[in-house]
């Protein structure tokens, strides 16, 4: 994480690349909104659940791939793929560099994490990035709601 941060820091400095910022203002105005309100995580189905899961925690899609069993759960549907192209992309920068935890990445639309917990991986898509502390709460809620559910 050190050293993205110190590439991101470098092309923002040196090259002029970086010109994103956190909308502020707007995320502000939308945390006032949430905090009225309580977010209740219904339905018996995953992706139902995860539809849920990713209005409450304002991001565009989330996919998990569990390795012990297989099963792939998604809230856009193609989560195979997803969690295939993720996997080749998180497996190339472990070789590259050791200490890697979350892998991020920005497309022209949206920002992509990918992060291996224990025996699953997950894929998440926002229109902004997220910490590693909010992945891993994240991660947490769904694998706690899957359990309660009944679908671990």
């Amino acid at each position: 994480m050190a050293v993205f941060g110190f590439i991101t820091r470098f092309a923002a400095k040196v090259l002029a690349v970086d010109s994103t910022s956190l909308p502020e203002q707007q995320l502000a105005m939308i945390q006032d909104v949430l905090a009225g309100q309580k977010a209740r995580v219904q339905g018996k189905e995953a992706k139902e659940l995860l539809t849920c899961l990713k209005r409450k925690h304002l991001v565009n899609s989330i996919t998990l791939h569990r390795f012990k069993d297989g099963l792939v759960f998604s809230s856009s549907g193609n989560g195979m793929q997803e969690s295939k192209r993720g996997t080749e992309v998180v497996n190339f920068v472990k070789r590259n560099f050791e200490n890697t935890d979350i892998v991020t990445l920005r497309t022209g639309k949206e920002w992509i994490m990918l992060m291996p917990l224990q025996s699953s991986f997950y894929v998440v898509k926002a229109n902004s990035t997220l910490s590693t502390v909010e992945l891993r709460a994240l991660a947490k809620e769904i694998e706690s709601v899957f359990k309660k559910k009944h679908l671990s």
